[in-house]
């Protein structure tokens, strides 16, 4: 494993972290123990950065993370999330998931509106006092006293360019004064959410999905984090598992509307050239992301050991050839037109 800093924090994080966002299960699966295995297995390979959320499956996911690293936080780099919960229907429905998660199989062929429907039921709070309170949960789940990068979860740029948004980023220094946080960010919907992020005093980092399908940060955003020293954490460089050999995975779910969701599946199809038979389509797409100049951590996620493995091969598989790449280049230019069409017709995120 190799190590790169994270901006101007000091922090040295792994090249590959691990997305822990699946680790507490949904309605198709759940393994706690297997999820506390991958973990371990984690840190014994080398990877030190995990990020989580606090309404990944409720603080389960948080809770897992605080279980698997008792004894072992000086060895990590925890970075959590705050700023959307469910509404009180929405929390009911996805406590009671382990009700109906035998029926699951039977539930398939509606994934796509089941997580629409959940959602729907998403709500948005930056406030000051709020992000106080999730702090101090976020702390007692994860069994530590201080985090070392805290995001905002996904504010729009409508949000970020409030007055309120001032007290938000005050609040989050009050709380690195009082060394409950090192360090903190924001995790970003859009590469335009992410570049407005750039304007902002005291982040230290930016999120946002980088992947063979979703390349826009390479030029609108990576060079100006750069030059700010503002680190970018790459997340879903596996496009929510449509880059991977059978085009999902256990876990595999999309946050997107439906045609975005249709022409993504077509545009993965078209990735699958990079599968050798010593080199998957996950690892090729772990390593193109791995290979942008300027990104500090790529964080693929892992339900299991398996998949765990898979992401760690993308270190020592065949590296991505100059053909290769001029071809990938090739197909994004192609897909370019028709992706920044339906992002100007779709409402904003967080509002």
């Amino acid at each position: 494993m190799r190590f790169r800093t994270l901006g101007t924090t000091g922090l040295e994080v792994s090249e590959l972290g691990l997305g822990c966002q699946s680790l507490g299960g949904g309605l198709y699966y759940r393994n706690d123990r297997e999820a506390i295995r991958t973990l371990h297995r984690a840190i014994d390979r080398g990877v030190n950065f995990f990020d989580v959320s606090d309404h990944h499956t409720q603080g389960v996911a948080e809770r897992i993370l605080g279980k698997a690293f008792h004894g072992r936080r000086r060895e990590t780099i925890i970075t959590t999330k705050a700023g959307y919960y469910y509404t009180p229907l929405g929390t009911l429905s996805l406590k009671t998931r382990h009700l109906v998660r035998p029926l699951s199989p039977l539930l398939r062929p509606f994934k796509r509106t089941l997580h629409m429907l959940r959602s729907s039921q998403g709500r948005y709070n930056f406030a000051g006092g709020y992000i106080k309170q999730a702090v101090e949960r976020s702390l007692r789940r994860l069994q530590t006293d201080y985090i070392d990068l805290y995001q905002l979860y996904k504010p729009s740029v409508a949000i970020m360019k409030s007055a309120e948004f001032l007290d938000t980023l005050e609040t989050l220094e009050d709380l690195k004064r009082q060394g409950k946080l090192r360090h903190y960010g924001i995790a970003c919907q859009w590469v335009e959410e992410a570049v407005h992020c750039l304007t902002l005093s005291g982040i230290s980092t930016v999120q946002v999905a980088v992947n063979l399908i979703e390349p826009e940060a390479l030029d609108a955003l990576i060079p100006h984090a750069v030059e700010r020293r503002i680190a970018v954490i790459a997340r879903h460089p596996r496009a929510i598992g449509l880059l991977t050999n059978a085009a999902s995975d256990i876990m595999g779910d999309t946050s997107y509307y439906d045609q975005q969701h249709e022409d993504r599946e077509k545009q993965a199809q078209a990735f699958r050239f990079l599968i050798r038979q010593n080199r998957t389509l996950a690892q090729a797409a772990i390593q193109y992301a791995l290979g942008i100049p300027g990104i500090a951590t790529v964080i693929p996620r892992a339900v299991n050991h398996e998949e765990l493995d898979e992401n760690l091969g993308s270190l020592s598989v065949p590296s991505l050839t100059e053909a290769e790449l001029a071809r990938i280049a090739a197909l994004q230019s192609e897909a370019a037109a028709g992706r920044d069409e339906w992002r100007r017709i779709q409402p904003e995120s967080g509002t």
